[in-house]
């Protein structure tokens, strides 16, 4: 079984507030790459799609520790409140090798009327199936490229081992043909309860 640890990163803050450091942003940058560093960990560069993308926090400091873009994935907020959210392509001004992925979290003014997860999610899935890019944005995109990007990372970590010795790579096979093949149905099963999951988490900001 994957042993899978998500870390929650802040944003970079550039202009120290209150009681804050002077040198706060080195600190969050410092913070942050001692995670992203790690060729194991997998980026979710979130960036507003208001923002400038070539200006993006996130895609710079996740370049410095994935310059070849492998480990990398684009998740796009916001974009119901693009101007037209059909010309979502910030793949080509930044290229990653695993491409990006829209989604459209609950507003502020959804937090506020107590609205849930669920309808979060049935709100997503109406506003992109009336755009062209329905089949690579959503909360349920993302989590199948997650699913993916995890099962053949995890395969090719093993098939690497294998050639420690022919006794070593039976093994592996035989892991691989129990268990990790076995792994993205269950996690399709698991996935089912993930609204309900999700609301135990607490609220989530647009």
């Amino acid at each position: 079984m994957l042993d899978i640890t998500l870390v929650d990163l802040p944003g970079i803050t550039k202009v120290p507030v209150g009681d804050q450091p002077s040198d706060i942003e080195a600190r969050i940058r410092t913070m942050i790459m001692s995670y992203i560093k790690n060729p194991s960990c997998l980026i979710l560069a979130v960036t507003p799609s208001t923002a400038d993308h070539a200006n993006s926090d996130a895609l710079q400091i996740a370049g410095v520790a994935d310059p070849d873009g492998y480990r990398t994935i684009g998740v796009i907020t916001k974009l119901d409140i693009m101007y037209n959210a059909g010309k979502f392509m910030p793949h080509r001004l930044i290229p990653l090798r695993l491409g990006y992925v829209g989604v459209v979290n609950r507003s502020q003014e959804d937090i506020t009327l107590n609205r849930t997860i669920e309808y979060a999610l049935a709100a997503e899935e109406e506003f992109f199936r009336s755009h062209p890019i329905a089949d690579r944005c959503g909360v349920p995109q993302l989590g199948k490229k997650l699913n993916q990007v995890f099962i053949l990372q995890s395969g090719q970590a093993l098939l690497k081992l294998s050639l420690l010795s022919p006794m070593t790579e039976m093994i592996l096979v035989h892991c691989i043909n129990t268990v990790l093949l076995g792994l993205e149905s269950r996690i399709g099963a698991t996935s089912d309860s993930l609204p309900e999951e999700l609301a135990g988490y607490g609220e989530i900001a647009h």
